[in-house]
């Protein structure tokens, strides 16, 4: 079973970045992670939401994706510091998940969190992956690829394209879970165009999500002559 883990910096974030990703890879059976870091920060539209219901936004866009467990991590937005305590719960979830797919947000996305997050990850597969640390569980070994998306600031230069056309409605009806953002954009439009416009400028049709890729790991080569 293929074990994935998608690092968010905000409610939401996994959906526009990779959801279609996520539902792609829950449907050919992996099982799919997500943490998410910081908490939604109120805006004036968002006076009569409660708790219960921003939390409840999260639990239907993943169902929607089939994420088999979610992860919040409640970091406080704005005043948002990635200290030991932090990098440790990341590792921990690293640790405990294994996974051979990582996703986080691209190097240079544009808001600061979300580069604050995309560091954060990294140093925290470090962590995970180096015999120290024990407090957060034993090493565990480095996921074969990590992918960097897009939400604020679109990639350059996407090295990867993943298409998602068959998935696509379901993007697009875990993004609308989150009823409270669509109040402030219509977000549900947003990932739809540019998931056409991505697949449009790779593939000619369809939908695709664009990645930087951030590791790749290479399958060793059968010695010549080698039998199973």
């Amino acid at each position: 079973m293929t074990r994935v883990l998608v690092i968010a910096p905000h409610p939401d974030d996994e959906v526009i970045g990779c959801g279609g990703s996520i539902a792609k890879l829950a449907q050919s059976g992996a099982e799919v992670t997500v943490v998410i870091v910081i908490r939604r920060e109120r805006g004036l539209a968002d006076r009569e939401v409660g708790a219960e219901e921003f939390a409840a936004e999260t639990t239907d866009a993943c169902r929607v994706l089939g994420v088999k467990r979610c992860i919040t991590l409640d970091e406080p937005s704005r005043d948002f510091a990635a200290d030991r305590r932090l990098h440790l719960a990341v590792v921990k979830v690293l640790r405990e998940v294994r996974p051979d797919r990582v996703y986080l947000p691209h190097r240079d996305d544009g808001d600061m969190e979300h580069r604050a997050v995309h560091r954060l990850g990294l140093e925290a597969l470090w962590m995970a992956e180096s015999d120290f640390f024990e407090e957060a569980g034993p090493p565990s070994p480095p996921p074969s690829l990590v992918l960097g998306y897009e939400v604020w600031a679109p990639l350059g230069e996407a090295q990867y394209t993943e298409d998602v056309t068959d998935q696509i409605e379901l993007k697009v009806a875990a993004m609308r879970c989150y009823r409270s953002q669509l109040r402030h954009a219509a977000w549900d439009e947003a990932v739809r165009g540019l998931a056409s416009y991505r697949a449009v400028t790779s593939a000619g049709h369809g939908h695709s999500e664009a990645f930087e890729v951030i590791r790749m790991a290479t399958p060793v080569p059968a010695p010549a002559g080698f039998q199973p």
